[in-house]
């Protein structure tokens, strides 16, 4: 009982807050991991370009991703605000791919014009640097896995309850079949 009286003390003299903050989560476990007991490492992967087209306009901007499968949770697309290939692009909205669900270009720079295609699928709720954008731009968090890694109800239907691994075949099937991927 002390510590909770101690705890709640904190909290009303503005020493603890509670917000939002992006956590290493194990879907096996069920559990947050610690930053300590992380070994961040390089693996060899693999990088889809995926078309998202303008809002009434037959244009697009192509986003280099690992993770199609994020898509849904995607609050905006980032471009580096000097790269010139961009630029017209900025404050204009594009459609996220497999919804109709209209998210803003923004710039920033987090989007590396050498990386990918240089234009990079923002997801604050699946990326730590994501989160970061988010937070600059004011962007929504959309949450779409459960705590086993299986996609959830803010996704479209077909996708949940698939695992995350079953959804990326299918996210992928489908883009090829729209001709966006």
């Amino acid at each position: 009982r002390f510590k909770k009286e101690k705890f709640k003390k904190l909290y009303e003299d503005g020493l603890l807050y509670r917000g939002e903050k992006m956590v290493n989560w194990d879907p096996m476990i069920r559990s947050a991991i610690s930053d300590l007991e992380v070994a961040e490492k390089e693996v060899e992967g693999h990088l889809w370009y995926i078309k998202y087209m303008l809002e009434d306009s037959s244009e697009f901007i192509e986003v280099a991703t690992t993770r199609p499968e994020t898509i849904f949770g995607d609050t905006a697309v980032a471009v580096h605000p000097d790269d010139k290939r961009y630029k017209r692009f900025v404050g204009r909205n594009v459609i996220v791919p497999l919804t109709e669900r209209v998210i803003p270009v923004i710039a920033d720079k987090y989007a590396d014009p050498r990386k990918g295609s240089g234009a990079v699928k923002i997801t604050p709720a699946h990326d730590f640097n994501d989160f970061e954008v988010g937070k600059r731009h004011k962007l929504p968090v959309i949450d779409i896995m459960n705590a086993n890694g299986e996609l959830n109800n803010n996704v479209p239907d077909i996708f949940q309850r698939l695992d995350r691994f079953e959804a990326r075949k299918l996210v992928i099937d489908l883009l090829e079949k729209k001709e966006l991927l």
